[in-house]
């Protein structure tokens, strides 16, 4: 983990600053106690307490890790960037990272410290940003309690993770930038229609920010063709349809060798008051 993101990060028992001097432990400055935090051998830090591990599965990432490195979703992900160039954003936490796909690509140009309780998604991420020399920094915590420290981030970005506004208000600048990414209504129709007699739009968003300024709402919308069944099943296991669809339903995806469908995102940027 880079020095630069490092200094972004707070004891989350404390809340004291956070220091290493040799890259294997991480001390916190604490003055009646220093915690200490042990760096894994792919260099993220768990910062994340009793909930680490509470998130993804490793099944459901390497799923998720096969469909995004194919590259269906990159025109998502260049999207970000430029909004982050457009805003000079240098300073940035993924809060909800995942695997850090998106993570370490907005990290090419900037500081990210990317945040998830899924720690086979976080060790996964820390070994591509080692591998690829990326600016990313990873630890397992939860979204809830960020161990980041306050004003200390010139933007945070949600991809299609639950929007704690109020953590990402104390850790955002004043000025600073929520960027917020959901399911569009015509999201995955394709995969839908696949699956379901009578396919349904999606709602939107049900937790947009109610404090924050709100910018701008831009809709981002391709069409993509998966190609073999191997990869509609990663897609189908990234959405959650997985959960809520019946086995008869899920059998009507075996077989399939090509799938193509609408991807539709909404994109929303609000802003911290100064």
């Amino acid at each position: 983990m880079n020095q630069a993101v490092l200094q972004l990060l707070r004891c989350p028992v404390c809340h004291a600053e956070l220091a290493s001097d040799d890259g294997r432990v991480c001390r916190c400055k604490g003055k009646d106690k220093q915690h200490c935090f042990d760096f894994s051998r792919s260099g993220y830090l768990n910062l994340g307490g009793s909930h680490a591990g509470d998130g993804d599965a490793k099944d459901a990432v390497l799923a998720r890790r096969a469909f995004l490195d194919a590259g269906y979703y990159s025109c998502l992900s260049e999207h970000i960037n430029l909004i982050l160039d457009s805003l000079s954003a240098q300073t940035v936490l993924d809060a909800g990272s995942g695997e850090g796909y998106y993570t370490n690509r907005m990290a090419e140009k900037r500081d990210v410290l990317g945040i998830d309780l899924s720690r086979n998604g976080v060790d996964y991420a820390a070994r591509r940003a080692k591998q690829t020399g990326t600016r990313a920094g990873f630890a397992v915590a939860s979204l809830f309690a960020l161990p980041v420290k306050d004003a200390c981030l010139d933007a945070v970005v949600s991809l299609f993770a639950p929007c704690a506004e109020q953590e990402f208000l104390r850790v955002l600048k004043p000025g600073g930038h929520l960027l917020l990414v959901g399911a569009g209504e015509r999201h995955l129709m394709g995969l839908k229609q696949a699956l379901y007699d009578d396919p349904y739009r999606n709602t939107g968003r049900a937790d947009l920010p109610t404090v924050m300024e709100h910018i701008s709402c831009q809709h981002l919308q391709d069409v993509i063709t998966v190609e073999g069944n191997e990869m509609i099943q990663a897609l189908f296991s990234m959405t959650p349809y997985y959960w809520r669809t019946s086995p008869k339903d899920r059998q009507k995806l075996q077989g399939l060798s090509s799938l193509t469908t609408e991807i539709d995102f909404d994109i929303f940027l609000f802003r911290k008051g100064l």
